[in-house]
């Protein structure tokens, strides 16, 4: 039998350029590390704002923006708010139903809106 027991640990080599060249090493891989969080996040910034720049203040008002976007573009004050409550286009007030459901306040309206279905049924 042999009296030697095995080793639990491995011996390891010191790092190259002694204690002073690791803790080099360390600060400037942080440092490297930092600069690029940073810099996705200074990208990821610009990027959202870009996109919101060119969604929400449109110029040319080609398209018609989400409704998200339009309440936005009212707080901001670029548009103007709806002159009626609840506005329904001239052309489609034939298709739909409008009723206010009744609160126990005034600040907050609520209404049910469904489109009016034509009875095409012969025999009603």
């Amino acid at each position: 039998m042999n009296d030697r027991q095995p080793k639990l640990f491995e011996s390891l080599e010191p790092p190259r350029g002694g204690l002073a060249g690791l803790r080099a090493r360390i600060a400037r891989d942080t440092r490297r590390r930092v600069l690029m969080r940073r810099l996705q996040t200074a990208t990821a910034a610009l990027l959202v704002l870009a996109v919101a720049g060119l969604t929400i203040l449109d110029p040319r008002g080609r398209r018609e923006s989400p409704l998200e976007f339009r309440l936005a573009r009212m707080s901001l004050g670029l548009i103007p708010p709806p002159s009626e409550i609840l506005t329904i286009p001239e052309e489609r007030r034939h298709q739909i139903a409008v009723r206010r459901v009744p609160l126990q306040t005034d600040e907050v309206l609520f209404y049910l809106v469904a489109p009016v279905r034509e009875n095409t049924d012969p025999h009603p």
